[in-house]
């Protein structure tokens, strides 16, 4: 029914628009219904270069070879500008020159009997003027539209359309009459003078006004802009349909340059240079918006000949906001011979070779299924069952209209503009297929709608479980009593529980927010100015750790408390990765004794682990466990540091043989634990492992750490140790830490293994 409906709708449109084009031929513009009517195209225009008094008061003498005059036309239609004229400078093509504007004055002397204008209003209709003029009636001054500097150039332009003035009648005379014009403008601009070629009337102002009003062209800007920004909505609600955007800016596009060929907007804009450049840039978009809109809907993307066309035109519309008068006319010249070109593109290639190699593809598939119809017979199923096929029929006619206008903005100079019936042809006319497609969108949401309501269940019994996990993880999380919190990739905190809050001493702190006043995890711990690195850079390597790594991470720490002294704990760390952002959760094990832990008197262990900084960090915390029980807690930790240092050695610069100079440049490219991992994959170094040995009795702790690579100068570093240099803290800062820490430090010949000694005098 819709298809039907829509074939019929085209063909009515196709006949009225044909039929209109011969009533615009025939038919005078403004039609002689009043004894006062004055064609002034059928009567002679002289033209004299300056202006004077004298010039408008006047009847020009014939034989004045200063005057030139202009015949009246047999065909009602003529164009008199400067560009004609005798005397003035002759523009060259892309000419950047320009010229102090030129004055000159137009006289049509006509004769007439004053009862013709008995009870009416008499009055003037001009089909155009410009640029900057004055209209005088016997002498008398009409209306006055110049808007000059000091130094003679024009300040504000007044090249308008459809121009109409009300004349007081006293002001004519019987007999012969002169209707002068004195007008100024650049004399290469194409807009001075009378640039459009009809009508030129004197005759009843009633008439004028009923024939010159806006009504019509404003409402169809409306409706075409109301339409341009009701698809661009449809679009931001449904992305996935991109030919609503380019309909959307096609329809706005076309609203707004019809709106600035109205005369109602010179009262809204009055300079005219500011309208052109309204039309020029508005025009020089209608042909990208319809190709880019064809070929959405087509085939759901834009060709490359559209994407060339969009840049050209953009282009041109560059240079017509910043170029001067005369060159922005050579630009819209350029774009009329090219628009010849866009318009097949458009018209030939992208609909009429689309729709038939579409049909031809649709009927190849048929005659292989025995399907014995016809390839014209498919065609015109296309054409009235497809949207493109919806959209070519009134494209054709906007093709035909746009090329007739093409031909006469360049050769006739009719000014009769047939395109503005096809794109309003072709506008409601896509319009009504863009419903057609929502129709069938709508048939598919009523289907999706019952297949929803089926879900609506499912998702009511899922969110319910999600609430009871929500209950669950919310009592695991507030109800435990072991300190746990949620950090940010910069360890702040941003959200703990009650245990968490009491264990750091957060209490009045505001973490509904993060800030950089939110503290840090490593601002809360006890630091030990015995160790080579802060905590500040050891956070650093741990946040490294857990952004490149899966792995928790578990550190041995002391926390502050507010009387001065600290506690022992054990942090765990797992990363956590969202859709957003990672996130840091963060489970405190305190250090609290146990029963074995107290009741231990001594024990001896032997490990092999992989060269994995994870690895170096358990096993030093598990192999010094229990030097509390015989050492003060802030030295055994001290000492777990130390042993964390030598396996890591072990694993960086004796296992994967890594220099100090290879660690820095990694880390200075911050891309060391990439590095580490591409070395620890290396076939030479994967297999290799780090033996770990303790033992510990009530007399001393003894520790012996060996790894598999070429071993090391220990010889030299130590007497170098008694005084060392900068490069040498630089780079051996652990060892220096574990001299101090321990009673006896003894390297093997090799120089991969290392015995480290601690004697205990007294029982902390």
């Amino acid at each position: 029914m819709y298809r039907k409906l829509l074939t019929r709708m085209f063909l009515l449109l196709l006949t009225g628009l044909f039929s209109g084009i011969g009533s615009l031929k025939a038919a005078p513009l403004i039609p002689q219904q009043s004894a006062f009517y004055i064609d002034l195209n059928k009567l002679p225009v002289y033209v004299h270069l300056g202006f004077s008094e004298q010039l408008i008061s006047k009847i020009p003498d014939g034989a004045d070879t200063s005057w030139q005059v202009v015949p009246p036309s047999s065909k009602g239609s003529r164009v008199v500008r400067y560009m004609e004229l005798k005397g003035i400078p002759v523009h060259s093509f892309f000419d950047i020159k320009t010229y102090k504007p030129v004055e000159t004055t137009y006289s049509i002397p006509f004769t007439m009997n004053r009862a013709a204008i008995k009870d009416l209003v008499p009055g003037l209709f001009l089909a155009s003027i410009g640029d900057n003029w004055e209209i005088y009636l016997n002498g008398k001054l009409l209306k006055s539209e110049l808007h000059l500097t000091e130094d003679g150039y024009i300040a504000s332009h007044r090249s308008y359309r459809d121009v109409s003035i009300p004349i007081n009648p006293d002001f004519f005379v019987d007999g012969q009459n002169i209707l002068a014009f004195r007008i100024i403008g650049d004399p290469t601009d194409t807009p001075v003078g009378f640039f459009f070629s009809q009508p030129y009337v004197l005759t009843d102002y009633q008439i004028i006004e009923a024939f010159n009003k806006d009504v019509w062209n404003f409402a169809l800007c409306a409706i075409y802009i109301f339409i341009g920004f009701y698809h661009v909505v449809l679009f931001l609600f449904r992305r996935q349909d991109r030919y609503n955007l380019f309909y959307g800016l096609f329809s706005i596009d076309l609203g707004l340059y019809f709106f600035a060929r109205i005369h109602t907007v010179y009262t809204i804009i009055p300079d005219s240079i500011a309208l052109m450049r309204i039309e020029f840039i508005t025009l020089y978009m209608v042909m990208p918006s319809i190709s880019a809109f064809i070929d959405v809907l087509s085939i759901n993307k834009t060709r490359w000949g559209t994407r060339i066309i969009a840049l050209y035109c953009g282009l041109l519309s560059l240079g017509t906001m910043f170029a001067s008068l005369a060159f922005t006319h050579d630009l819209l010249k350029i774009w009329q011979y090219s628009a010849l070109v866009m318009i097949v593109y458009i018209f030939g290639y992208t609909i009429v070779w689309g729709l038939i190699s579409t049909s031809y593809r649709r009927w190849k598939r048929a005659v292989q299924t025995q399907n014995k119809a016809s390839f014209g017979k498919q065609l015109a199923q296309d054409i009235i069952k497809t949207p493109l096929g919806n959209v070519s029929i009134g494209a054709f006619i906007l093709f035909l209209t746009a090329l007739y206008d093409l031909l006469d903005s360049i050769y006739f100079l009719t000014d009769i503009v047939l395109s503005r019936y096809g794109l309003f042809i072709f506008t409601i006319g896509s319009a009504l297929v863009l419903a057609n497609r929502y129709g069938f969108l709508f048939k598919q949401l009523n289907y999706a709608n019952a297949n929803l309501e089926e879900r609506i269940n499912d998702l009511s019994v899922a969110k319910a479980r999600a609430e009871q996990n929500e209950r669950k993880y919310r009592s695991l999380f507030n109800g435990t009593k072991d300190p746990i919190a949620l950090l940010d990739k910069e360890l702040r905190f941003k959200e703990c529980n009650a245990a968490a809050i009491d264990y750091f001493n957060l209490e009045g702190v505001d973490l509904t927010y993060t800030s950089e006043k939110t503290p840090k995890i490593q601002d809360l711990l006890y630091e030990d100015q015995r160790e080579h690195i802060s905590l500040t850079e050891r956070f650093e390597e741990i946040k490294e750790r857990l952004i490149h790594s899966k792995q928790p991470v578990e550190v041995q720490a002391q926390m502050r408390s507010p009387l001065g002294e600290f506690k022992s704990c054990t942090l765990r760390m797992e990363s956590i990765r969202t859709t957003d952002e990672m996130e840091i959760l963060l489970r405190v094990i305190p250090d609290n004794k146990d029963e074995l832990a107290q009741a231990f008197i001594e024990g001896r262990e032997h490990f092999h682990i992989e060269n994995t900084l994870t690895a170096a960090d358990e096993m030093s915390r598990h192999i010094c466990a229990n030097l509390g029980k015989y050492m003060p807690q802030e030295d055994a930790n001290f000492a777990m540091v130390c042993v964390r240092e030598i396996i890591v050695n072990a694993i960086e610069h004796g296992n994967l043989e890594i220099t100090f100079e290879e660690k820095t440049k990694a880390q200075r490219e911050r891309r060391y634990f990439e590095f580490l991992q591409e070395r620890k994959e290396a076939p030479q170094y994967k297999d290799r492992r780090v033996n770990v040995e303790y033992s510990i009795t009530p007399q001393r702790a003894l520790f012996r750490i060996t790894d598999q690579g070429k071993g090391f100068d220990h010889r030299t570093f130590l007497k170098k140790a008694a005084n060392p240099s900068p490069e040498l803290l630089e780079h051996g800062r652990g060892l220096f830490m574990t001299l101090a820490a321990f009673d006896r430090v003894v390297y093997n010949d090799k120089g991969n293994q290392v015995t480290l000694e601690k004697r205990f005098t007294t029982q902390a």
